[in-house]
């Protein structure tokens, strides 16, 4: 019975995972006895639940019947712990949490120790990074990210839509002259954001029924919202910013807000995003409580949008 269903939890992992690599990094095993124990259980139901070559994955026909019963079974043991641990006091112990990095930088780390004052008990491990992790492989309960794609087989829980202005500073823009059409950045130095997930060389504009895209270039591209904010503060170029990253540049005459009346068409979601639990963890949901709090609803940062 014991190895019954020691096979089913791994045939669960692998028909959630899709790999067998990822399957076996989400049960701390190897992958050969992730491959190994997929074989027995086709061997001991002499019937074929994965095709799989090198490059490919799927489940057969008999597989995906046979998934659901797994899922439900592995359902009922995480609830029965789940009841367990949610009765418990669980403010204690460790909450691992990536997030971009910028935004962890502006609306996290500075109220981090108003979060401890709550619950001393808890310790908080943070992971900074502005690409797509892989939550599973991170070992993280919890992201707090921004991306248009949130990862399948996750919860994903919005928090906000982080939104754009354009800006430069007053040093650069008395040197190169203000672009007060979208076609007029053509004949400026753009700082652009440029990772291996984004190349946001492409700005896009809306006023009223007309859209334009503009295709921008410049001699600064880099993979950090800050950095382009520090940039753009120098008089290196005009910049494309996340609000979020705003605070009183354009009140101190830091920055120069540009085409006002243009609405710039990007955003990027700001999702909190974390494992499925039939009870969800007590310091994942606190924590996630705690973000709400300090960003406000709606986001206290896009006021500059309305001055």
């Amino acid at each position: 019975m014991i190895k019954k269903a020691q096979q089913m939890i791994v045939f669960n992992a692998l028909t959630n995972q899709r790999s067998f690599t990822k399957a076996a990094q989400l049960l701390d095993i190897s992958r050969t006895q992730v491959s190994k124990q997929i074989q027995q259980l086709e061997e001991r139901l002499g019937v074929q639940l994965v095709q799989r070559t090198t490059r490919s994955f799927a489940l057969t026909d008999a597989g995906q019947r046979f998934a659901i019963h797994c899922a439900n079974i592995v359902d009922e043991v995480n609830e029965a712990e789940s009841e367990l641990v949610q009765s418990n006091d669980s403010m204690q112990g460790i909450l691992r949490v990536g997030s971009a990095q910028s935004f962890a930088r502006h609306h996290i780390s500075p109220y981090i120790a108003d979060f401890h004052l709550k619950y001393p008990q808890l310790d908080v491990e943070m992971s900074l990074f502005d690409h797509k992790v892989d939550l599973i492989a991170e070992q993280l309960d919890l992201w707090i990210g921004m991306t248009s794609n949130p990862p399948e087989g996750f919860v994903a829980r919005h928090l906000a839509d982080c939104h754009f202005v354009l800006a430069a500073s007053p040093d650069y823009l008395a040197k190169n002259g203000v672009p007060y059409q979208p076609n007029d950045l053509i004949d400026h130095n753009c700082i652009i954001y440029h990772s291996r997930e984004r190349k946001d060389n492409t700005w896009s504009f809306q006023q009223g029924e007309e859209s334009i895209d503009i295709k921008v270039t410049g001699n600064y591209r880099v993979d950090s919202a800050d950095a382009i904010l520090d940039a753009t503060l120098a008089g290196h170029g005009v910049g494309y910013l996340a609000t979020y990253l705003l605070e009183k540049e354009f009140q101190q005459g830091k920055l120069v807000r540009l085409m006002p009346d243009w609405a710039l068409n990007q955003y990027m979601p700001l999702y909190a995003i974390y494992p499925r639990y039939k009870f969800l963890p007590k310091k994942v949901h606190r924590f996630i409580e705690f973000v709400r709090c300090q960003i406000g609803e709606p986001v206290y940062w896009d006021k500059i949008l309305k001055d």
